[in-house]
This record gives structure tokens, C-alpha cells and sequence, in this order.
């Protein structure tokens, strides 16, 4: 017969099995297992923290029984911090207001943290983050429990590995889908300037970004003037002069050039003015035509980012199309003039013969 506690194992399972098999916000299913699993083990609290990778911490992503004073603590290192559970072993800290692998013993105690459990979540053999299980008193956690706990972790990677697979598909639908667009309109419109204003407003809404724009090189004048937006203030767009900016001169190089974050990034000009924005980080990629830089597709973004390759690839694929539009251009215009220049020799020929 099933214990009692197997019976509120299975139905926690259960319950998590079904935020999985309805909804693929990793939001919504890491707080289900915190949730239940703080439920089915009579825990304090618990809290999932995934890895990243940049700034070499753990970052909280759920939770539940526990203050905010506590959560925000301060950053969680991952060299000091259940270190064992980031190899891909589960540990346990029996007394977490002593033991020497506590990261923040004291603000522990003041938590009322007797006893702490990290479980590793596990994907495709790499472990993406800890799932860490927080008691009142101190407490052995069973084989069983500890079994448990990791099972449920695993649900959690899985999901987050299933949640980043779909988010992947939809992105590369998106970036098909705009591609197509702007492919469409460079071949059916010889006006640039409205080729130029889809494709940063398609790069804006496929990347699901703040704003984007181009700015071409004006060789007579040696200024990059500004010829399409898409997301950006009247305010932010009058405010100066760009030739300084160096990640603008960079792309020019033929390269393409990200500022992580504006604000502190020497690179970038204008820094009061893009917090006023909302900017927080800028991707410049280079338009070349014939093998010439003559302008620049700039990205911009709300939150700080660091662009994927797959996303650089992207937004270069519509620097082109901006070049082809305009190559496009100036071939309508001079076979235009080839063709009024020829008409004008033939009617000033038959005027001729006619004068015979």
C-alpha cells in the first residue's frame, strides 16, 4: 500500500506534469515545482537559480517561503556556493549558519535557515542550474527525498530545454518570415526610402527589440545621416551629431560591433541621452555594397543583451537587403536616364529627317 507521503510525491508529480503539458513558460513551471516540492517535503522554502555563464553566478529565477530581504542578498557565486551540486552531485549542508560552503551564513541565520539541500537540473548532461531545498529546523533528508527532489529538478531542466527549443523555432520562423518580407518589397519597390523603414521595423518586430535604424554615409558631407527608425523618440533622434560615436566608425570597418551596455561602454556617445531612451545596449552592423561600407543597420535594445550569432546572422541578412535595395535603385535610375537620353537622341533625329 502507498504511504502517505508517496501519495503527495505522485500528486506533486502530477501537478507538475501538467504546467508541462500546458504551457511552455519556464516562468510559470519553475514556480509549480517550488511550490510543490516545498509542499510535498514540509520545507520552509525552496528556490531554483540558473546558471550564467557571463557573470559567473547563479540567478534566481523561483522561489517560495522565503523574505525578499534574503533573496536579494547579494549575488550567488558559483565557485563558493554548493559547489558539489554544480559538478552534477546533490549535497546537503545539515547546519547551513555554520557550515564553511555557505556563502551568507549569518543572513542564513537571520532567515531562520537551519538546513539546506542543493539538487543539480540537469540537461543534456550539462547542469544548467541548482534547486536548493530550505528547512526551519535541522534535518537528514532520506535517500528517497533526495531521489525525489532531484527527479523533480530534472523536470525543471527539461522544461527549460523544451521552453529554449521552442523559442528557437518561433525565432527562426520570425527571422524566415521577415526575411521573406523585406526580400518581397526590395524586389517589388524602387523607393528606398519605404524598402529601408520595412526593414527596420521588421527588425524591430522579429527580434522583439526596442527600436532599430539606418544611417548612410553622406561622402560629401562625411556625416552619417539617418534615412529610416523605427521605435525611436523625435527627441532621441535630433540629439547631435554621430561621427563620433566609435562603434559607428568600427562598423564602417566592415565588422559588426555590440555595446553590451551603453552607459559604461567608452564607445557610445550620448549616454544621458540613451538612459533618457531606454537604451541599454546597441548592435551596429555594417551595409556594404560591392564590397564598399557605405552605412550602417543599428539595433537597439531596452534590456542589456548580448546577441546570439544566429541573431547578428539575421540583422546582417537585412543590412543586405538594404544594399541590394539601393543597388536596385540606382540601376532603375540609370537605365531611367540611359532611356530618356536615348529617346532624346531619337526625337532629335526624326526632327531631323523630318526637316529633309
Amino acid at each position: 500500500m502507498m504511504s502517505s507521503k508517496e501519495r503527495m510525491y505522485l500528486q506533486s508529480f502530477q501537478e507538475i506534469s501538467k504546467v508541462l503539458g500546458s504551457t511552455l513558460a519556464v516562468d510559470e513551471v519553475l514556480d509549480q515545482i517550488v511550490r510543490q516540492i516545498t509542499k510535498a517535503m514540509n520545507l520552509k522554502g525552496a528556490t531554483i537559480r540558473l546558471v550564467n555563464p557571463k557573470t559567473n553566478t547563479l540567478e534566481l529565477v523561483a522561489s517560495v517561503g522565503l523574505s525578499e530581504k534574503y533573496l536579494h542578498k547579494g549575488p550567488v557565486d558559483m565557485d563558493k556556493s554548493v559547489t558539489e551540486a554544480l559538478s552534477g552531485r546533490p549535497i546537503a549542508i545539515f547546519d547551513a549558519t555554520s557550515d564553511p560552503r555557505m556563502q551568507y551564513p549569518e543572513q542564513a541565520k537571520e532567515e531562520g535557515i537551519a538546513t539546506l539541500v542543493a539538487v543539480p537540473m540537469v540537461s543534456k548532461g550539462q547542469v544548467i542550474g541548482v534547486m536548493r531545498l530550505l528547512t526551519a529546523e535541522p534535518r537528514e533528508f532520506t535517500m528517497d527525498e533526495v531521489d525525489f527532489a532531484c527527479a523533480v529538478g530534472d523536470m525543471g531542466a527539461q522544461a527549460i530545454s523544451n521552453a529554449k527549443m521552442y523559442e528557437f523555432r518561433t525565432r527562426e520562423l520570425y527571422f524566415l518570415k521577415g526575411l521573406l518580407e523585406v526580400s518581397r518589397a526590395v524586389n517589388s519597390a524602387l523607393d528606398v526610402k519605404k524598402v529601408l523603414q520595412l526593414l527596420v521595423k521588421t527588425a524591430t518586430t522579429a527580434l522583439d527589440i526596442k527600436a532599430a535604424a539606418v544611417r548612410l554615409l553622406d561622402e560629401k558631407r562625411q556625416m552619417m545621416e539617418l534615412v529610416a527608425s523605427y521605435g525611436l523618440s523625435d527627441r532621441y533622434i535630433n540629439k547631435g551629431p554621430v561621427g563620433a560615436d566609435k562603434s559607428l566608425t568600427e562598423a564602417m570597418t566592415g565588422k559588426a560591433v555590440s555595446i553590451y551596455d551603453v552607459a559604461l561602454d567608452p564607445r557610445a556617445t550620448y549616454p544621458r541621452e540613451s538612459a533618457d531612451e531606454g537604451i541599454k545596449s546597441i548592435l551596429s552592423v555594417p551595409i556594404s555594397l560591392k564590397g564598399k561600407v557605405i552605412g550602417v543597420l543599428r539595433i537597439y535594445t531596452a534590456e542589456p543583451r548580448d546577441f546570439s550569432d544566429d541573431e547578428i546572422t539575421f540583422i546582417s541578412s537585412l543590412a543586405q537587403q538594404a544594399a541590394m535595395a539601393m543597388e536596385n535603385a540606382r540601376m532603375y535610375q540609370k537605365l531611367k536616364g540611359e532611356h530618356e537620353e536615348l529617346m532624346s537622341d531619337l526625337y532629335r533625329f526624326t526632327g531631323f529627317t523630318r526637316g529633309l
